[in-house]
């Protein structure tokens, strides 16, 4: 199954779709949306760091992938940026949280869609599964 992004169909669709915070985000979801893969946006996640519990507000979470988080990254360049997106790769970790960082670069290349897709499923399968971390609201995408 291999899908290209088409521009038309993307303007109808941002109508559609929750309030995301960059371009990178917007195109995980349109993405998540064509593959019929149902995900909460910034949901609520109770996690253990720095010897505290904290809430944070993954992009997005994926429960029917093992409760599969997925974070775009779009500042690497950034220092400041780049140390707390690996500050959530290790609390991610620590929590037994399975998470997919997706960098601009991954929304670049050729085929991009499809090889994104192949990371999520992949993630997906070998990810262990979290106990009780989502809430029973309706994820988009379904």
């Amino acid at each position: 199954m291999s899908f290209e992004p088409d521009p038309a169909l993307e303007a109808i669709l941002a109508a559609l779709e929750p309030p995301y915070r960059s371009r990178g985000e917007a195109q995980v979801g349109r993405l998540l949306d064509r593959y019929g893969i149902p995900f909460f946006y910034e949901q609520p996640t109770l996690v253990y760091d720095r010897d505290r519990h904290r809430l944070w507000h993954p992009d997005f979470s994926l429960p029917g992938y093992a409760g599969l988080v997925i974070e775009y990254a779009g500042m690497m360049d950034v220092p400041d940026y780049a140390a707390g997106i690996r500050h959530k790769q290790d609390t991610y970790a620590q929590n037994a949280i399975p998470a997919l960082f997706v960098y601009p670069t991954d929304l670049t290349r050729p085929c991009w869609p499809d090889r994104l897709y192949g990371k999520i499923e992949a993630a997906g399968r070998e990810a262990p599964d979290p106990q009780g971390y989502l809430t029973a609201t309706q994820p988009y995408g379904v």
